[in-house]
């Protein structure tokens, strides 16, 4: 891949590019692009217009969009797709009985990227959405991914965010994390909404090794008095993406 004058490689910047887009956003103009990658304008330019003649990218009349042509090759080859797809009537389930939001998410660096996600009407709003990111503490589902991640892993994030952590008054000590994967759950009330509680169950390979995590977000009272009730339903639609997401790997 060719360089750029300042010797970054084609790659990043086409990369560059596309993180500027949000899902809140509207279309990006190449100058919007521009001042959010840092890219000079005549780059940012002739990048959008070559990604959009490959579809990477949409032309509207307000400027650009990401692309359908991305979402084909997701869809296509991604196993994150393959895995929502599977997971997604064990979602429909759990969804019909305590209604709200179910989602899924898999841990991305030090962040949860929630992959899937049900909402139904009357649903408190909360942050974000599908392919929105969350620092792992802040959510019950990004606290049960850290929880079953290697230990040094856990050791660093809690050293590299511990201002992070403390401002958020989350509680991510070593006995909690070890708490939570004897009882294979995490809930957590209020981290970002006030009364708003958070549960997740980790969703994991044949081998043992946690692949995501499947949680629900609700105002009800309940799920944070008896949150042992919900988790036990969440562990049971775990099990059942753990023998779909399995078998479907083991036949290829």
């Amino acid at each position: 891949m060719a360089n750029s004058p300042t010797g970054e490689p084609l790659l990043e910047r086409l990369d560059r590019v596309l993180d500027a887009f949000s899902a809140a956003d509207s279309p990006l103009t190449a100058a919007e692009i521009s001042r959010r990658t840092g890219l000079p304008p005549a780059t940012a330019h002739r990048l959008c217009t070559d990604m959009a003649a490959r579809g990477w990218l949409e032309a509207l009349p307000g400027g650009y969009m990401v692309g359908a042509r991305l979402w084909e090759i997701t869809n296509r080859a991604s196993t994150t797709m393959k895995l929502t797809i599977r997971a997604r009537p064990y979602l429909s389930d759990v969804h019909a009985v305590v209604g709200h939001h179910v989602q899924l998410g898999v841990i991305e660096d030090d962040e949860v990227l929630f992959i899937d996600r049900l909402s139904g009407r009357g649903a408190p709003e909360i942050h974000g959405g599908v392919a929105g990111r969350l620092p792992l503490h802040l959510s019950a589902t990004g606290i049960v991914l850290l929880a079953y991640a290697p230990s040094d892993r856990r050791e660093s994030y809690r050293r590299r965010h511990a201002s992070a952590v403390a401002e958020d008054g989350v509680a991510l000590t070593e006995e909690r994390l070890e708490d939570i994967r004897r009882r294979r759950f995490c809930a957590q009330t209020g981290a970002i909404e006030p009364d708003v509680t958070g549960l997740a169950v980790p969703i994991s390979h044949r081998n043992g090794a946690v692949m995501a995590a499947l949680g629900v977000v609700t105002d009800d009272h309940d799920a944070a008095t008896r949150p042992g009730t919900w988790a036990q339903m969440l562990l049971v639609a775990a099990r059942g993406i753990q023998r779909d997401v399995s078998s479907q790997w083991i036949s290829h």
